[in-house]
């Protein structure tokens, strides 16, 4: 790899890891305080966006709304988002992405 090449991969690394601790700090307030998602599931939604368009530069809607719908059905998805934000954020993320991409 080139310099230029590790750069990049280290740029974008930090990029996913402010982007997650974001979605992450949101969702725990969502999870304290439920009354708080319609002002933050904008930034809820663009964050976890963002993300994925980080990792996965063939981003489309549909495939961001399979992607969150597999996290219903799959427990380690649960576990990852309830561990890192509380009990109730991976149905808080799943809710607030079918909102902003449902049609």
């Amino acid at each position: 790899m080139t310099k230029k090449a590790d750069q990049q991969t280290e740029k974008n690394f930090n990029k996913m890891k402010v982007t997650e601790a974001n979605l992450v700090r949101d969702l725990q307030a969502v999870v304290k305080d439920p009354s708080q998602i319609g002002k933050l599931s904008d930034k809820i939604f663009q964050n976890h966006q963002k993300w994925l368009k980080t990792i996965m530069p063939n981003y489309t809607p549909e495939i961001h709304l399979a992607i969150v719908n597999s996290y219903e059905k799959d427990k380690r998805y649960q576990s990852y988002y309830d561990d890192k934000a509380g009990k109730g954020a991976t149905k808080a993320l799943i809710k607030i992405v079918n909102e902003h991409l449902a049609s």
